[in-house]
Order: structure tokens, then C-alpha cells, then sequence
């Protein structure tokens, strides 16, 4: 007996120090009572949280790279006379030009290199002139040709292509349009498209800048020419070489003019021809071998002029300077090229600038960000593709899109249906793929500290997995909430007495039968 009631005792030690333990997991703040799916703050005043838009120190901003809020430069509209470019048609008068009493007129197009062809003038390069730069310069070219003492000539531009703008992304009509006014702002290039997706939340303009050259010593400098002053002169090379056919001298047809080589007659046997022409009673000598005379030089050395870009013939005192020009050293095999080092080369800034805008902000008449289009922007609403996935203890798993809205993990809970059950918020990850590479990061997130406002809200990511997980208390603690109804009186249940009789069992209610018996039946109700 006593050592029953022994038993007894331990029993109930251990089933309170239990009870105490599940109580303790489950009030230990921010949890609440015996349920830690019921997260939240609930503060009796004002409260003010924050919103961790990374994660970890590896990850960049959303958005565009280095994306910058606008400046008040970006709002001043740039009023200055149009510069020729690649591709412009420019429409030219020149009055008594060809015909003597009739302006010679013409539309031009600039060609892809920035040159124009006139009659009489020939190729003009025409790039960055202004209008009345081209007429002063063809004005100055018809005198100097001697065509009009003081001539007539009047430029217009017709079709400026070297001034645009582009469009892509979420609009109704993407493509380029032609910058005509220079007080073009954003809001009249949004009427012009179409208006955006109402899924856009930001839109970026991506803007060329002037590219920073190179300091002094990042690059080499190679002198590929001689100086102005200074000729190049390139000797002549031996008429014995074989190889003397393929070379420059050869194609330019010097030495070419060589007279044909006449093969000997033939002749008799030396002995027999010296006895023959001998005088009589005389024996002719062998004769002795005589070296073979040098033949002229038949074409002087040529020098390269730098100005011109041709080749011509050396005066005769630069002569001795192309003699002496040392031979070619022989050929020797190149040395192994060393593998690329990337690290090595030099930094320079980004010729361009990416300038993000606020859609919501620019709709609703927010001046700022109202910037003036200049030339060649590039307008870039991204097209909203992007997704987050939610899984384990929660009420709706599944894949959800973010629909043009930035979404917090505060949110893709409420939008999946809040926790099971079963669910222990303390226990969150969320698994981030890196940026660029194959790797994911994975890192925990307690979801009972940024309900308690104890933690900052985290910002979800395209392809971001929400994972909610258990704990090995849930389902003692879960048994535990579910073992106890609400009574009055003496044993009656509450929800056994005064729920419908619908809703606690799978029969069918006793009225709904009784009713359809008297239908069968014919009865009236």
C-alpha cells in the first residue's frame, strides 16, 4: 500500500513538472498563453517598427545597380542649337552654285561616319556642327575653291536621328521616339506610350554621362608615326631576296621593268673554239675570272608621309640614310602570353547614370521626380515577373505572386492564411538564392519577435522560400488547448447544448429528414 502510493506521488511530480515545463515554453514572452500561433504586439500606445530590406552584407539593393534618387540638374531643361549628328538629313541651298542663276539645292542624310557629299566640295565631315558652323564652312569652302566670291547658303535640319529616347518594359507602346522638344518631361513620354502596368512601382532612366578618361600612367603610350617634321623613310630591299616579288616594292611595280634575259647561243667546245681563233702558231691563255659587275640600283627608297597616308621617292642626300638602315634582326619564336589577370586592369567610372523614380509619386504630382528627358535615354519599367513561395506550417502552402508591391514577411503570412496549428513561429527560415551565382543562403527568422515588434519586418525577394517549422512542445501544448470545453452548471458543455445540431456530427439534422419524408409523402408543411 505504501509503496502504491509511492508510485502515485512520483506520478504526479513528474506530470506537474511536465505541465510546469509546457507552460514555461509557452508563456515565455512574446508567446502567448498556451498558443504560440497567436503572435502579434497588441501595445496599449503608439509603436513604430522598421522594414530590413537585406538580409545579409553579401546581397545589393533592389532595383537597378547604383540607382540614385533625382537631383534638381535633372529638372532644368537644356535650350541649346542642335549639333549634327550620324544619320540627320540636312537640307542645303547654295544659291548660283552649278547653274548661274539657279540655287543648286539637295537633302543630304549624314552618313554612319559623319560625312556628306556635295558636287565640287567633296566629302565634309559634318558631326557636332551647328546649322550656322556648316554655313560658314561651306561658305569658306566655295571661296577657296573659286566657285562664288561671296556665296548664298542656307541649312536646315530636317530629320534630327541622332536625338531620341527609348522605352521598354510594362508600357502599352514600347519603342524609340524622336526628342524634339528639349523640355520633354516624363509624365508627357507616359502619355505618349500608353501610360504603364498598374504593377509598376518603379521605373528607372538610365542616362549617358560623359566617360572619365584614363589618368596619366594607367595607359602606355606606343608612337605609331613619326612626328610632322620628321620622315619615314623605308629602304629598298635586295633585288636577290626571293622573296623581294611579294613585297611593297613589288606591288607598287618597281623594279618590274626588268629586261628580258636572253639565254646564249650555242656554241661550240671552248678547246675547239680557242684553237680556231688563235692567230697561227700561238696557243691562246685561258682567261681569268673576272668578278661580276654590281648592277645599279634601279628605284630610290621610299618615304611615308604621315599627312597624306602615300608613299613617295626619297631625295637622293636621304640616300645614305636608308643605306644604313640596319637589317631586320632574324625571326626569334614569341614568348608565351601570361594568362589575363582581370584584377589588373584599371578601374574607370561608368559612362552612365541610372536615376530610379517613384510611379506612385510621379502620378500623384510630385514634382521631383517630373525630371526633363534629354538625349538618348534609356526608360526602363521592368516588367513584374516575380514570386515568392510558403511552405511548411501554415494554413495555404504554395507559390504567390508579389503583383507589382513590395511584400514583408508580415504580409506573406496574412496572404497564406496565418500559422497551422501545429506552427512555431520562433522557428522561420527563409532561403534566398545569391544574386549571379548557383549558391543559397539560408537564415533564420524569429517571427515571434518581429510580430512583438522586438525585430524589424523583413522584405521579401523574388524566388525568396518562406519556410515555417514546428517544435517538439506543439503538439503537447496543441492536446493540451483541445482537452478543455467551456462548462456552466454541472457537466453540461457549451457547445454540445447550444451549438446547431449541424455542426458536430457528419448526420443529417432530424428537421431536414422529417421534412423531406412529408415531400415524398405529399404532405403539406
Amino acid at each position: 500500500m505504501r509503496q502504491t502510493s509511492l508510485v502515485a506521488v512520483c506520478r504526479c511530480i513528474c506530470g506537474a513538472l511536465l505541465v510546469a515545463v509546457l507552460f514555461g515554453c509557452a508563456m515565455v514572452p512574446p508567446r502567448s498563453f498556451l498558443d504560440p500561433t497567436q503572435v502579434g504586439m497588441f501595445p496599449l500606445e503608439y509603436r513604430e517598427g522598421g522594414i530590413r530590406r537585406v538580409l545579409t552584407p553579401r546581397e545589393g539593393p533592389l532595383g537597378l545597380a547604383e540607382a540614385t534618387e533625382p537631383t534638381p540638374d535633372d529638372l532644368v531643361p537644356l535650350f541649346e542649337e542642335h549639333r549634327l549628328g550620324k544619320l540627320d538629313q540636312v537640307a542645303i541651298t547654295i544659291n548660283d552654285f552649278l547653274v548661274t542663276g539657279m540655287p543648286f539645292e539637295a537633302v543630304l542624310e549624314v552618313s554612319p561616319t559623319g560625312y556628306i557629299r556635295i558636287p565640287s566640295l567633296g566629302l565634309i565631315n559634318v558631326v557636332g556642327m551647328t546649322e550656322r558652323e556648316l554655313e560658314e564652312d561651306l561658305r569658306a569652302r566655295v571661296q577657296e575653291a573659286g566657285i562664288l566670291p561671296d556665296p548664298i547658303i542656307q541649312i536646315f535640319t530636317t530629320l534630327k536621328r541622332d536625338r531620341y529616347f527609348s522605352v521598354i518594359g510594362s508600357v502599352a507602346r514600347a519603342g524609340t521616339y524622336a526628342l524634339v522638344q528639349p523640355d520633354t518631361r516624363l509624365l508627357d513620354v507616359l502619355g505618349l506610350v500608353g501610360d504603364i502596368g498598374p504593377e509598376a512601382r518603379r521605373l528607372y532612366v538610365v542616362r549617358r554621362t560623359e566617360a572619365t578618361p584614363p589618368s596619366e600612367g594607367e595607359v602606355e603610350d606606343f608612337p605609331l608615326l613619326p612626328a610632322e617634321d620628321e620622315d619615314l623613310i623605308i629602304p629598298p630591299p635586295d633585288e636577290d631576296d626571293d622573296v623581294f616579288e611579294n613585297t611593297l616594292f613589288a606591288r607598287l611595280g618597281y623594279g618590274s621593268q626588268e629586261p628580258p634575259v636572253t639565254p646564249p647561243p650555242a656554241s661550240a667546245p671552248q678547246d675547239d673554239f680557242e684553237e680556231i681563233m688563235a692567230p697561227r702558231g700561238q696557243v691562246s691563255q685561258p682567261a681569268e675570272p673576272q668578278e661580276p659587275a654590281q648592277p645599279e640600283r634601279r628605284f630610290a627608297p621610299l618615304i611615308f608621309d604621315p599627312t597624306t597616308g602615300t608613299l613617295k621617292e626619297a631625295p637622293a642626300e636621304q640616300w645614305s640614310a636608308a643605306e644604313e638602315v640596319e637589317p631586320l634582326p632574324e625571326f626569334e619564336a614569341l614568348p608565351e602570353r601570361p594568362e589575363f589577370d582581370w584584377e589588373e586592369v584599371p578601374e574607370y567610372e561608368l559612362s552612365q547614370r541610372v536615376i530610379e523614380i517613384d510611379v506612385n509619386a510621379l502620378k500623384a504630382g510630385d514634382p521631383r521626380y517630373n525630371i526633363v528627358i534629354r538625349n538618348r535615354d534609356l526608360i526602363n519599367i521592368p516588367v513584374d515577373t516575380g514570386v515568392f513561395y510558403v511552405m511548411g506550417q501554415i494554413n495555404r502552402p504554395g507559390v504567390y505572386s508579389f503583383g507589382g508591391r513590395e511584400v514583408t514577411i508580415k504580409q506573406a503570412i496574412a496572404t497564406v492564411g496565418g500559422f497551422t496549428a501545429l506552427a512555431w513561429p520562433a522557428r522561420c527560415e527563409i532561403i534566398r538564392r545569391e544574386k549571379g551565382t548557383d549558391k543559397q543562403i539560408t537564415v533564420p527568422v524569429n517571427l515571434d519577435h518581429v510580430f512583438a515588434g522586438l525585430e524589424d519586418d523583413v522584405l521579401l525577394r523574388a524566388d525568396d522560400i518562406v519556410n515555417v517549422g514546428t517544435d517538439f512542445v506543439a503538439p503537447f501544448l496543441f492536446v493540451i488547448r483541445n482537452s478543455f470545453r467551456f462548462t456552466y452548471g454541472f457537466g453540461f458543455v457549451y457547445d454540445r447544448n447550444f451549438a446547431d445540431k449541424d455542426a458536430y456530427g457528419s448526420k443529417i439534422n432530424p428537421q431536414t429528414l422529417e421534412i423531406q419524408r412529408r415531400q415524398t409523402q405529399g404532405l403539406p408543411f
